[in-house]
C-alpha cells in the first residue's frame, strides 16, 4: 500500500501500517479493535527505533536493519515508492543493538538493508567504517554477516570490505544483484554500472580473498533484453560460476516505468530462465570441499532430515546429524561429502 494507492484505495475500511511506522502497530491495533479504521501510509525520514522488542524467528540470529529506503532508481523496482530515500542508522545505535543480541544468546549478527553499501552516504560516512567498528566491538564466538549490497556503492571500498571480510569473526560472504550480464539492459534498467564495474568489484574481492562466496541475482525476460544481451548473461555466469544464484523473470510492477515498456513474450521469459538454470546446475559448486577440515558456525535445526547447520568462514552450508548442543558455537568439521547446496560433514573437534 505504500507503494501503490490503489491497493489500499481498495481495502475499505481496512486499518493499514505502511513500511516506516512499524513501531505504531500497537497504536494502529488498539484503535482498529475499537472499530476504528487507521491509515498510516507516509514515507518518514526518522526511522523506528532499533529497540524495539522482537522475536527472533531463530535464536542464534540477529537480524539488524541498518538503512531505509536507497539511493537507486531501478525502473523495475518498487522500493523507493515504499520507503523512499536513503535514511541511515547511526553507528553507534547499531552497535548497541549488536551487543544487546549477543548479549541475548544471538550467535550471528547479520546486516540487512536495500543496499547496506549506500549505509552513511546521508550521514558523511560509510559501510566500510560501520563493518570495522561492529566487528571490533562483538565478543568472542559471534560471527557478522554483511547484507546485499548493490555495486555503485561498494566499488570505493574494495580494499576496506576485503579487510574486513578477513578478520576472524566475519563471514567471507556478499551478495551483489548483477541482474544482467549486459551493459545495454543495465542502462534499460538505470542501475547506474556497467558488466566491468560489477567484475571489478568481484574481481577485487576474490582476489584479496580466494574463500568469499558471491552470491548474485539475475532477472529474465526484460523488455529490452535481446537474444544477444541474454547470452552476455551467460557468460557472465560461466565466467564466475557463482555458488549462489538467484534467477527470476521479469514482472513488471504497477507504477514502475518498466512496466510501461513493451514485454516480451512469456515463453521467451521462460526459456531465458530455464537456461541460465540449466547452466547453473551444470558446474560443481562445493565438491572442491570433499576431505578437508573445516570450522563450521551452527544455528539451525534441519528435522526433516535429523540434522544440525551451520556454515563455513566461507559461508557453505553445512550439514551434521543432529546435535542440538552444537546450536549458537562453533567446531570443527570434516567434509565427507558434497552437494551443489551445501556439504555433509562430522564434527571432529571443538
Amino acid at each position: 500500500p505504500s507503494a501503490d494507492a490503489s491497493v489500499a484505495d481498495g481495502l475499505e475500511g481496512v486499518s493499514l501500517l505502511g513500511v516506516a511506522q512499524i513501531d505504531r502497530i500497537v497504536e494502529v491495533v488498539e484503535q482498529a479493535l475499537l472499530g476504528n479504521t487507521v491509515r498510516l501510509l507516509g514515507k518518514r525520514r526518522v526511522l523506528p527505533s532499533l529497540e524495539l522488542p522482537k522475536v527472533r524467528r531463530n535464536s542464534c540470529v540477529e537480524i539488524i536493519p541498518i538503512s531505509g529506503g536507497c539511493l537507486g532508481n531501478c525502473s523495475y523496482c518498487k522500493t523507493k515508492h515504499a520507503r523512499g530515500k536513503l535514511s541511515s542508522y547511526g553507528a553507534e545505535a547499531i552497535v548497541q543493538r549488536a551487543l544487546l543480541a549477543a548479549s541475548e544468546g544471538a550467535s550471528e549478527v547479520w546486516l540487512a538493508s536495500e543496499d547496506t553499501g549506500a549505509w552513511g552516504i546521508d550521514l558523511g560516512t560509510d559501510i566500510a567504517a560501520l563493518l570495522g567498528r561492529v566487528a571490533d566491538a562483538l565478543p568472542p564466538g559471534v560471527m557478522l554477516k554483511l547484507g546485499m549490497t548493490n555495486p555503485p556503492y561498494m566499488l570505493a571500498h574494495i580494499g576496506a570490505v576485503a579487510e574486513v571480510l578477513q578478520r576472524p569473526n566475519v563471514f567471507e560472504f556478499i551478495h551483489v544483484p548483477v541482474q544482467s550480464g549486459s551493459d545495454r539492459v543495465l542502462q534499460a534498467m538505470v542501475r547506474e554500472y556497467t558488466v566491468a564495474d560489477f567484475s571489478r568489484l568481484v574481481d577485487g574481492l576474490r582476489g584479496a580473498v580466494p574463500g568469499v562466496l558471491v552470491a548474485t541475482d539475475i532477472i529474465c525476460g526484460f523488455p529490452t533484453e535481446s537474444e544477444e544481451d541474454h547470452e552476455e548473461t551467460l557468460e557472465l555466469v560461466r565466467r564466475y560460476k557463482f555458488p549462489v544464484l538467484n534467477i527470476s523473470q521479469f514482472y513488471p510492477r504497477p507504477g514502475t516505468p518498466a512496466a510501461r515498456m513493451k514485454r516480451l513474450p512469456g515463453s521467451l521469459g521462460k526459456k531465458r530462465s530455464s537456461e541460465v538454470t540449466q547452466l547453473f546446475d551444470s558446474y560443481e559448486t562445493n565438491r572442491h570441499l570433499v576431505g578437508q577440515e573445516l570450522r563450521a558456525w551452527f544455528s539451525e535445526t534441519e528435522t526433516k532430515h535429523g540434522q544440525t547447520v551451520g556454515h563455513t568462514k566461507g559461508y557453505v552450508k553445512v550439514v551434521v546429524p543432529r546435535d542440538d548442543g552444537l546450536l549458537g558455537r562453533t567446531a570443527r568439521v570434516r567434509v565427507h561429502g558434497a552437494t551443489k547446496w551445501h556439504i555433509e560433514a562430522e564434527v571432529v573437534g571443538a
